[in-house]
């Protein structure tokens, strides 16, 4: 046993190895003995009151946030409403009904749509003084959330999380909070679905086992049988990752322009294209998890049938949540965050994704059943994943242009 100097003195004699020096007189060993009980009631008192102190402060710690929070209820409260803007994620009735039921005098008000037709909307609404949007939630994919990001319109989202369940990171994945933006802080990552491959096939007219890489998109018997969906003000995610990744890059791109794409920007209609047949390969297409559930011949490659789809959380497939700045009703734009971020939030979104919009979704959170996460969207267990925010798309964008001839 070690004992640290201060409590060795307190116990031994200096000069001996024992415990009381059998030399000493009678009233010299009551002394030494009185100043060993005194020193060692010392002690037991100041460790008493650093183990006292330590709870206290923590309670204090607990004390300033339930505060906090509820300073924000109440301004809320006041407040009356909160207004979300973006697709399902955060529009969907259930999600909705669930808020109002924890939060009944705060009214929600929502705004829904794809991506590519409310940001352009919300940018142009803030131009003529309209501040009409709380909170964005949407696909990361593409370049809405970026544009956000860089006009300047979002407030760090970080200082918003006041709950404790949703402030300690050890509830998340990888044991962090992860933010899509490069300051780290403006938009929350609160989607953790391994990026899919974002290429899609008519399981009619191709045999996926031809199949070991993005590369074999450039055999000559796919040449003008390739399309690729492009979303309205966001463009094409997948081409993005292509751009980015090491393994592909922009000759990839180049090469593959060669392929006589065809592009359409309706979403529906690229769809059915593919399930007909008439294309029967498209990168990026939409809603085939769906159209396969109907009965519809379309698939998306898994990830093992290519080598550069690597273990990734990317922007691509996943969902964000940002705050808007200049916001009408900031308080209740907090409680909102926090209570979709909360444990139950999240629960509720996870189900809703899955069972009601059949987007097959995983929260980032890992405090959470995975019951209902359909196979292609759970993370392994064990497994280290890559998580990427957002990538640039100018560059991406200025080189498809000029490779399809399209104007800038």
């Amino acid at each position: 046993m070690h004992f640290c100097p201060l409590w060795r003195s307190a116990l031994w004699d200096d000069t001996s190895t024992r415990l009381i020096p059998w030399t000493l007189s009678f009233e010299e060993l009551a002394v030494k003995l009185l100043y060993r009980v005194a020193l060692l009631n010392f002690l037991l008192l100041v460790l008493e009151f650093a183990l006292c102190a330590y709870p206290a402060k923590a309670a204090d710690s607990g004390s300033a946030w339930q505060a906090e929070w509820e300073r924000t209820v109440a301004g809320a409260k006041k407040e009356g409403e909160v207004r979300l803007w973006g697709d399902a994620e955060i529009t969907h009735p259930d999600i909705v009904a669930a808020f109002a039921k924890e939060y009944p005098s705060i009214k929600v008000v929502t705004v829904t749509g794809k991506v590519g037709d409310l940001m352009p909307r919300i940018i142009a609404e803030r131009r003529a003084g309209k501040y009409l949007a709380d909170l964005y939630s949407g696909g990361l994919g593409g370049r809405a959330f970026f544009d956000f990001y860089r006009a300047g319109i979002l407030d760090p989202i970080r200082p918003a999380l006041t709950l404790s369940e949703v402030v300690d990171e050890s509830k998340w994945l990888d044991g962090k909070h992860h933010y899509a933006d490069p300051e780290n802080g403006y938009i929350f990552m609160y989607e953790g679905t391994p990026a899919n491959t974002g290429l899609h096939y008519n399981a009619k007219l191709v045999n996926p086992k031809e199949f070991n890489s993005y590369r074999d998109l450039l055999s000559s018997k796919w040449k003008g049988k390739i399309l690729v969906f492009e979303r309205l003000g966001a463009g094409s995610p997948s081409l993005v990752r292509y751009y980015y990744n090491s393994q592909l890059g922009p000759q990839f791109l180049r090469r593959l322009s060669e392929m006589d794409l065809t592009i359409s920007q309706d979403r529906r209609q690229a769809t059915d294209w593919l399930g007909s047949g008439k294309f029967p390969l498209c990168i990026d297409c939409a809603d085939t998890d769906r159209a396969k559930k109907q009965g519809v011949p379309v698939e998306e490659f898994d990830r093992s049938f290519l080598k550069e789809a690597a273990a990734e959380i990317s922007t691509s497939g996943n969902s964000g949540l940002a705050l808007i700045n200049k916001a009408a009703n900031p308080n209740a734009a907090r409680v909102f965050i926090n209570w979709f971020l909360s444990r139950r939030g999240q629960m509720i979104w996870q189900e809703v994704m899955n069972a009601k919009v059949l987007e097959p979704s995983n929260s980032m959170r890992v405090d959470i059943p995975k019951d209902n996460v359909p196979p292609e969207a759970r993370r392994e267990d064990g497994k280290r994943y890559r998580v990427t925010g957002i990538l640039d798309p100018d560059p991406v964008a200025k080189l498809v242009n000029e490779l399809l001839g399209r104007a800038k």
